[in-house]
């Protein structure tokens, strides 16, 4: 007696069906996660930078944009000084709470998050973490 089992598996359609693939939604999902995770270490004042961050997707990248005219000197932790274009003066900023709240926000967040970012991942495709 023979046996034999054909399975059709559809790996295109499973993989669009978890954001992966063609489809972008799980790269969104992930910008988005890291956005909502960094928004503690972000530099604050006021807010704004904070606040105005926002996911661009460009069909090809996805980015997230912290659009404001200090936003390179904050993420850098240097202070800018002179008539534009700025040069750097060498002397390190101070932000208010920090140490959580400071330069390089993505970097701090993900080496004290970056757990809870693939978990948070993870589970939107529908995966395990290990």
């Amino acid at each position: 007696m023979k046996f034999g089992i054909t399975s059709k598996i559809n790996a295109k359609k499973i993989l669009k069906s978890r954001g992966l693939g063609e489809s972008n939604l799980a790269v969104l999902k992930l910008a988005s996660v890291v956005r909502t995770y960094s928004d503690e270490y972000v530099p604050k004042q006021q807010g704004t930078l904070k606040n105005t961050a926002r996911i661009v997707d460009t069909g090809i990248n996805v980015y997230i944009v912290y659009n404001q005219p200090y936003a390179h000197y904050q993420y850098y932790g240097e202070a800018m000084a002179g008539p534009a274009p700025k040069h750097y003066t060498g002397e390190p900023l101070t932000y208010h709470e920090a140490p959580i709240r400071g330069k390089e926000w993505d970097k701090r967040m993900m080496a004290d998050r970056g757990r809870d970012v693939t978990k948070a991942l993870a589970v939107y495709v529908g995966g395990k973490l290990k």
